[in-house]
């Protein structure tokens, strides 16, 4: 059988219509590409920060995930007053010593950046305690202060006393708050049913330089027994006189959203301190006064 051979003008159209076909498809394949790329960018998947990190929000609920949703969304809210920039807040009547009463909690976080006036514990306290940290800081007033109480207590026979922690940076305790979900996802769920004793990073008043963890060289465990040692007991009816309070008293566990601890002491200011101590309130229910 003869073959007929295609004429000329019909390999040129086969050859056109390969070529509008092969176009078509690279315009498709660079618009897929396009639309991966832009879907990409515009929702990133973080696997790696979802597998290491819980989500708190799915974890928490009533009070405590709102609370906790704040401050995720607003990591840099300062606390009441601004104790972030070293510019102590006002208080109820606009006295100085009032702006020693910024209040960080779960309600009221601090933002992440280091406050002024600290000093080292070292230059403050190494000849009236013991230092566990002797790189540690305090704000300047409240070191100052300290010194005092322990001297005090030192002239009543009372004492050693050991430091166990001030100034913690909202890094280093974001960092402690994770450890505490790693071992329990839950932790934290409902802290006021059900208080915590490691707060977030930036709703913790440590950052602030304010708070000092005071235990002693006979008792140097943070428990509850430390409250009914020879010093825990000094600490608890004298540190008022010096301007700390209790910041975590055993029966304002549900206000605080923190267990009971015996150990922890926060600078406010004497005048403050005197009331809170003849008042018997908590820091947040004094502020609310």
């Amino acid at each position: 059988m003869r073959l007929v051979q295609p004429c000329g003008n019909m390999v040129r159209r086969r050859q056109r219509r390969a070529t509008k076909r092969f176009g078509v498809f690279l315009v498709v394949a660079a618009l897929i590409v396009m639309g991966i790329f832009f879907l990409l960018h515009a929702f990133p998947l973080d696997i790696g920060k979802a597998a290491d990190t819980p989500d708190h929000s799915r974890i928490m609920t009533g009070q405590a995930q709102q609370a906790l949703q704040k401050l995720e969304e607003n990591p840099s809210l300062p606390a009441t007053g601004g104790a972030d920039t070293g510019m102590l807040p006002e208080g109820k009547d606009g006295s100085k010593e009032d702006g020693y009463l910024v209040l960080v909690n779960w309600d009221r976080p601090i933002t992440s950046e280091r406050p002024n006036h600290l000093v080292a514990l070292s230059d403050v306290l190494s000849d009236a305690v013991t230092l566990e940290d002797s790189d540690g800081y305090i704000n300047k007033t409240a070191g100052e202060a300290a010194h005092q109480m322990f001297l005090a207590a030192q002239n009543e026979g009372v004492g050693r006393y050991v430091i166990n922690g001030a100034y913690r940076s909202v890094a280093y305790q974001s960092q402690l708050w994770q450890a505490q979900l790693k071992e329990n996802p839950a932790y934290g769920r409902e802290p006021f049913t059900n208080p915590v004793r490691a707060m977030p990073g930036n709703a913790s008043e440590h950052s602030t330089g304010l708070a000092i963890d005071i235990l002693s060289v006979d008792h140097d465990t943070a428990d509850d027994e430390y409250g009914n040692t020879h010093e825990g007991k000094w600490l608890s009816e004298n540190a008022w006189k010096f301007g700390f309070i209790l910041r975590y008293p055993e029966d304002k566990e549900q206000i605080t959203g923190v267990v009971y601890e015996p150990w922890h002491y926060r600078y406010v200011g004497k005048q403050a301190a005197k009331e809170i101590y003849e008042s018997g309130l908590c820091l947040e229910e004094y502020l609310r006064s």
